[in-house]
């Protein structure tokens, strides 16, 4: 009997994944047809050597975008085919189904954002073993040797917001929250929310008197992003004196809160990336800081990574991105030299 229940689980899985790179075929097929019913021509078919998956969350967002640009001009120059796949709001797929229809058709390689979602380390060993190499990107796998990280350290990170969040807090600081983008573990053995408390009470004139929390922070959709920032501004013990977001829709979405609730001078929001509106809001003084993330360095190195390993069986084990903060004194001198086209 448990032989049987065994074999029909092993049947719908496999049933699962085939419906969904079944799904993947229908759709292209689907947009071939559009362009001929315009008579539009077909782009003139290239041959790649691989093929790579991206894998993210909020693929439509100007971070990822910017990710994936900088990393399919790296790819052309190795003879790489990249694919973005990611969840959002256009589809109901999550990072596991994306890995599963990667490995079942057999990617020569695969690049993963990994926030610690239940499930994905299990399937990102399981490309691993199947031959496919797999590159973590923001985020690394405490479990799973993976080919590469790249991307910016926990510690790190936190090391450099750190400092921004102290020069933010002064003595009508008393409530600090911080959004982090994890799922899987104690906050309070987070290395970013380690070395921004270190980084604010070493320098506090009265440390007892401040609450620094940490929140682990991943929504579902940008609707439920809006909603859960919304919440935080609509508290009855009221706001954070400080709230540090750690991508760029929580930012957004604060940016907007603070407006919306009229909350500039409450609230300090220490931001993440340099979208348009998150710049704007820089200028205008309603974030003070924004972080921003080497988004060429982060697309072209994941790509290295996978074509290097591809073609000499080897290659480095990290690669380290640089991240800056831009503030209102610095983002016109920034945005000049086009730092973040």
């Amino acid at each position: 009997m448990n032989m049987r229940k065994k074999s029909v689980g092993k049947i719908a899985t496999t049933g699962g994944i085939g419906i969904l790179v079944l799904g993947i075929l229908i759709q292209n097929s689907y947009y071939r047809g559009i362009m001929e019913k315009a008579g539009l021509p077909e782009k003139e078919e290239k041959h790649y050597e691989y093929q790579f998956e991206m894998i993210v969350s909020s693929p439509h967002s100007t971070f990822w975008q910017d990710v994936y640009k900088n990393g399919r001009e790296t790819a052309e120059e190795n003879n790489v085919l990249l694919e973005l796949k990611g969840t959002d709001w256009e589809t109901e797929y999550d990072k596991i189904d994306f890995m599963n229809m990667s490995i079942a058709s057999n990617a020569d390689g695969i690049i993963v954002e990994y926030n610690g979602e239940k499930g994905l380390e299990e399937k990102i060993q399981e490309a691993m073993d199947r031959g496919i190499p797999v590159v973590t990107v923001m985020g690394n796998v405490p479990l799973v040797t993976t080919q590469s990280f790249v991307g910016v350290s926990d510690y790190q990170l936190g090391v450099a917001y750190g400092e921004q969040v102290a020069a933010c807090a002064d003595e009508d600081t008393d409530d600090i929250l911080i959004l982090l983008r994890r799922t899987d573990e104690n906050t309070q053995q987070n290395q970013i929310y380690t070395q921004i408390s270190k980084a604010v009470l070493k320098d506090a004139a009265n440390p007892d008197s401040i609450r620094i929390e940490g929140r682990n922070f991943m929504t579902a959709d940008a609707f439920e992003t809006e909603e859960a920032i919304r919440d935080i501004f609509q508290k009855k013990s009221g706001p954070p004196d400080i709230l540090v977001c750690m991508d760029e829709e929580t930012t957004e979405c604060a940016r907007q809160a603070l407006i919306d609730y009229n909350m500039a001078d409450r609230v300090k929001i220490i931001g993440y990336y340099t979208s348009e509106n998150i710049l704007e809001a820089v200028e205008k003084g309603l974030i003070p800081v924004t972080c921003h993330v080497d988004t060429q360095q982060l697309g072209m190195y994941s790509v290295q990574a996978l074509a290097e390993y591809c073609k000499e069986g080897r290659v480095s084990s990290y690669y380290n991105v640089d991240v800056s903060f831009v503030d209102r004194d610095t983002v016109a001198e920034y945005k000049k030299k086009g730092a973040f086209s």
